[in-house]
């Protein structure tokens, strides 16, 4: 009997023990992927966090964003940076400011495979407010190119084509840009950037005159321009 409670108690001992590793490693994982100041020198440090989901895969780059006590400072800014040693690479050209704990925000980048670019993606409440294809080259920035805006030149005839005009979403935009599943942009091999995207100036359903396009497309990162576009009015199943 004594041998049998001296087995049960080391089988739950063990039990206990591998189900305290899980927690403390389910807790160790979760404080990896907390933003925090790890890596960020000199004037930034006291007022920028890491944006780990951008993080290049060899943890070389990131974004860095302010706090939300910092957020009110006119020099608050959006920056891309080197990590490994510190240094800003650039600023990155946001229409609306990123910040600790915003409310229908946050920012995720996808890297291409041989590291010589990212999206770099600022989500907004519908889908992206931001979408950055960010080119380096010798550890600098080589180009910016803002995607949306390049896909707001693409789409907006269409939309002004439409008669009678569609309301705008509202003062600052004509229309918004919704993520398809998988993101609106996303890389194809090194050199392409594949756009899937729902363009819609009525993501709530609410308005009188409600507009809607999807978009295919391919931009060359190397010739800076779409290679192949196609808008088309999405199906209903109505």
């Amino acid at each position: 009997m004594r041998c049998r409670l001296t087995i049960l108690a080391l089988v739950i001992g063990l039990a206990l023990n591998a189900s305290g590793n899980v927690w403390a490693a389910e807790q160790e994982s979760e404080e990896y992927l907390k933003d925090s100041a790890a890596g960020i020198e000199g004037q930034y440090a006291k007022h920028y966090l890491v944006a780990k989901a951008t993080m290049s895969p060899d943890e070389k780059f990131a974004v860095i964003y302010p706090t939300l006590e910092f957020s009110e400072s006119n020099e608050a800014k959006n920056f891309l940076v080197a990590l490994k040693p510190f240094k800003v690479l650039a600023t990155l050209p946001t229409d609306e400011l990123y910040f600790q704990n915003q409310s229908h925000g946050g920012v995720g980048a996808e890297w291409a495979g041989d590291g010589s670019s990212a999206l770099i993606t600022f989500d907004g409440k519908w889908g992206p407010r931001d979408v950055f294809l960010v080119e380096l080259a010798d550890d600098k920035v080589k180009r910016i190119t803002n995607m949306l805006e390049k896909l707001r030149e693409l789409v907006q005839p269409k939309f002004r084509a439409v008669k009678p005009k569609p309301e705008p979403y509202n003062d600052a935009y004509e229309f918004i840009f919704e993520e398809e599943e998988g993101g609106a942009c996303n890389f194809e091999g090194n050199g392409l950037v594949k756009v899937y995207t729902k363009v819609t100036n009525d993501p709530k359903g609410m308005s009188k005159r409600p507009w809607e396009v999807l978009v295919k497309a391919d931009w060359d990162i190397a010739q800076a321009k779409f290679t192949s576009q196609r808008i088309t009015l999405p199906v209903r199943d109505d």
